[in-house]
């Protein structure tokens, strides 16, 4: 079996703009953007890295399993109204077969300005091709 394998230059790349992507946002919720998007994908490699960076910035681990399931299942004390907005955009986003619901988009826009809208989908974009990468090369 052949395994895929990408240049050092495209990873290398990658990684210097993952680390510009999404700082209009605070470091959990695109921690969380992250992880939520990775289970979607069910790109284990990520979902292990982020749950990982959510520990380590003190997150409890009901959040941290919790987003394993859809935000709409969520029990609501684990996250903010804006936060869950934000992860249910990017779950449109990362689920993009159903196509864009503009209300998930409206929904998000009442907790969280243009440039910051622009992050969720900023990260929820990238997280979905590092998924991509990861799984291509298992």
């Amino acid at each position: 079996m052949s395994v895929a394998k990408v240049s050092a230059e495209f990873l290398k790349a990658m990684e210097e703009f993952d680390a510009t992507v999404g700082t209009e946002l605070k470091p959990r919720l695109r921690e969380m953007i992250r992880l939520r998007c990775s289970h979607i994908n069910g790109c284990t490699f990520s979902v292990r890295l982020h749950s990982e960076q959510l520990a380590a910035m003190g997150e409890r681990p009901e959040l941290i399993a919790a987003l394993a399931r859809p935000v709409a299942q969520m029990r609501p004390e684990l996250v903010s109204d804006g936060d869950s907005a934000a992860l249910r955009f990017a779950e449109i986003l990362t689920d993009y077969p159903r196509g864009l619901e503009p209300a998930a988009r409206d929904e998000a826009g009442q907790y969280f300005n243009r440039r910051q809208l622009g992050a969720i989908v900023e990260t929820a974009a990238l997280v979905n091709a590092w998924n991509r990468v990861t799984r291509g090369m298992e």
